[in-house]
């Protein structure tokens, strides 16, 4: 991927992005004050540990520095980190000073881009994956970074890439999706491969050298025919998704399915899909 190609990804992720919510100078007040108070009380409860330090603790720690031989006038330093919350909680504002759930810029919305790519090129020779567009001039190849947690669970992310996939004049669509460690519980893969999308359909166990993956098989009428699921060791779960038909009203579907039901499973497993962070 050269600079210009990611360059043009993200200004599709912009423009894709929604727009910030009008503030609202009274609750904005309101923050404002319950900020300053919670670093008030913070400077505070620093104050007092380092005074209890400094009274009770310091002759052990000078005698300790003279023992392993420090030299006269030597200092040493402490810097206080304040690490972001793990749990999110009601009214925290969106990390890393985005205005909603979606990263249009930095690392994070590079990695979807990164992710979207790595999909392109995992498609057969057979098929291609050009830059094709919607009627209103949309592409149709996309990606997407966003802040997935919900009100008390871990901070976790859900990346996610769209790619159109073309042979002859027919269409179709793939999609990937990778999210970071959540927190939540193992569960059977075919119990969590059904949950992408609110799918239905039947589930095979697939093995791939040891791993269980489950595989979907969807009925009549979903977005995608079907979708593979895995769920990393680290908790990383992974599901990706094929489709005969793209979301373009004007485009023939393709004649077949890109990938095999063992070619989709052994993907789904590849590190090139899986985001951790």
């Amino acid at each position: 991927m050269n600079e210009e190609e990611l360059n043009e990804a993200l200004r599709d992720v912009i423009v894709r992005s929604s727009p910030p919510p009008s503030m609202d100078p009274a609750r904005a007040l309101g923050h404002a004050r319950r900020a300053r108070r919670r670093r008030r009380m913070a400077w505070a409860g620093v104050t007092v540990v380092t005074l209890a330090v400094g009274v009770g603790v310091a002759p052990a720690v000078a005698n300790h520095l003279g023992d392993q031989g420090v030299a006269s006038g030597t200092s040493t330093t402490q810097t206080l980190s304040s690490a972001a919350p793990t749990t999110r909680k009601s009214n925290d504002p969106w990390p890393e000073g985005q205005v909603d759930r979606t990263a249009t810029a930095g690392p994070r919305a590079v990695r979807s881009v990164t992710l979207m790519h790595d999909l392109s090129s995992a498609v057969p020779p057979s098929f291609s994956t050009p830059d094709l567009k919607y009627p209103d001039g949309r592409p149709m190849r996309w990606p997407q970074s966003q802040y997935a947690s919900s009100d008390g669970e871990q901070d976790y992310w859900e990346y996610m890439a769209v790619v159109p996939v073309q042979k002859d004049n027919r269409v179709g669509q793939l999609l990937v999706q990778s999210t970071t460690p959540s927190g939540k519980p193992a569960m059977d893969p075919c119990t969590f491969a059904l949950k992408f999308w609110g799918g239905t359909g039947g589930c095979t166990m697939v093995d791939v050298d040891g791993k269980k993956v489950g595989v979907v098989t969807a009925k009549e009428g979903g977005s995608y025919d079907q979708w593979a699921a895995y769920r990393h060791d680290d908790g990383t779960v992974v599901y990706l998704a094929q489709a005969e038909k793209s979301d373009h009203p004007g485009r023939l579907p393709l004649n077949q399915p890109v990938f095999t039901t063992r070619q989709l499973a052994e993907l789904v497993t590849s590190k090139e899909f899986k985001i951790s962070t």
